[in-house]
């Protein structure tokens, strides 16, 4: 039983894969098998439905998720495969691809018409699904000699589509790919100074704008061979990793903090020009979408959230309390669901708060905590 201080304790449910439908937000849990939602504009948390016959324990399995026809495509990352859930019918359905034991498969993810296209991070090839009947398709590509090595990822980054074309730039150099979605030819352009690795991208009226990820400048590129760059401010221009991606926001471009920090904003002023001003500093950011009806959805690590919806931005932080979380994985005790799966860390959901109450209970259960039903539990190391 749930003593009152459980009862009352929150579950922060920070996420990198989520996509807008309606008036909701679906996002799957960074670290557990979980997939919720939070209704606009009340910020109201709701558990959806976990992955059938897999563990609860789901750290990082995927990193996009994309909407089609009543349905949630999820991109893996660490998981094995890809998962679709039907929103009418409560089921899953998952899609075998080769190479599942590869980590860090996809990043940037694009639907056009009846298919999706999955760009390859540490994944060696693109990948395109008929969503009518997940069918796949295998596309090789050949990446520029000074990007990769044989047998390596194709280390694309974030994709936008516009039109029938897909843009993705890489993390291991200058190189943005075009890639035309009904023909499949693909053209590789170099843009901007050598020494850029690029992380994300995104479009406004002046161009595409794409920054660097561990070093570089910002840059502005017309799409075609036009580009402007940005030197960062000499506050944040030393540090070793810079941003995880670009959203346009009218006037404004943010460039979103890979870690705890400050972030950018390219700000246009009555002239037509840019300036730069770093915004306060916050977490790392883990998940950002920039949608064609103007909603912008950015989460930090922490679980907090700011969302533009319907022209206004609002904030809000994704939690749920304890006891929905519990039943959500079991109707028993939740350290039965942790001991079975062998969990090695410390979370927010099994802490040594909850190793004390597990002992105490097999003790009133006239159970011996130091015999057999106490093997591989012990107190963990704190998860970051």
């Amino acid at each position: 039983m749930m003593d009152e201080k459980t009862k009352k304790r929150n579950v922060f449910l920070p996420a990198e894969a989520g996509v807008f439908v309606d008036d909701n937000i679906y996002f799957f849990s960074l670290e557990y098998n979980l997939l919720y939602k939070i209704h606009m504009p009340d910020f109201a948390v709701s558990v959806v439905s976990r992955i059938p016959c897999e563990k609860a324990l789901a750290v990082k399995w995927f990193r996009k998720m994309r909407y089609w026809k009543e349905k949630l495509i999820l991109i893996p990352s660490f998981a094995e495969k890809i998962w679709i859930y039907d929103l009418k019918s409560g089921k899953w359905t998952d899609i075998v691809i080769d190479h599942p034991q590869i980590t860090l498969k996809f990043w940037g993810t694009v639907v056009y018409g009846d298919c999706i296209f999955l760009f390859g991070a540490a994944y060696p090839a693109i990948l395109k699904i008929d969503l009518n009947d997940y069918s796949v398709s295998y596309m090789e590509i050949s990446c520029p000699p000074e990007q990769k090595k044989e047998e390596e990822g194709l280390f694309f980054t974030d994709a936008i589509r516009m039109d029938n074309l897909a843009y993705s730039p890489v993390s291991v150099s200058n190189h943005v790919m075009r890639l035309n979605l009904d023909t499949l030819e693909y053209e590789w352009q170099q843009i901007g100074s050598a020494g850029n690795v690029y992380c994300g991208i995104d479009h406004n009226e002046d161009g595409f704008w794409i920054p660097s990820w561990q070093h570089g400048k910002i840059v502005r590129w017309d799409g075609d061979s036009d580009f402007e760059e940005f030197e960062l401010p000499d506050e944040i221009a030393s540090r070793p990793y810079q941003f995880t991606g670009a959203v346009c926001d009218g006037n404004r471009i943010l460039f979103l903090s890979i870690q705890d920090g400050n972030s950018l904003e390219l700000q246009k002023d009555t002239s037509g020009g840019y300036k730069t001003v770093l915004t306060e500093e916050t977490k790392k950011y883990i998940h950002w979408e920039h949608y064609e009806n103007g909603t912008i959805v950015l989460m930090r690590s922490d679980a907090s959230l700011d969302v533009r919806w319907k022209g206004t931005w609002l904030k809000g932080r994704c939690k749920i309390d304890y006891k929905a979380f519990h039943s959500s994985f079991c109707q028993g005790p939740l350290w039965d669901v942790i001991e079975e799966e062998g969990m090695a860390d410390e979370t927010e959901i099994f802490d040594v708060r909850d190793y004390v109450n597990m002992l105490m209970e097999r003790q009133n259960d006239a159970a011996n905590p130091s015999k057999e039903n106490t093997v591989g539990i012990s107190i963990w190391k704190r998860t970051g």
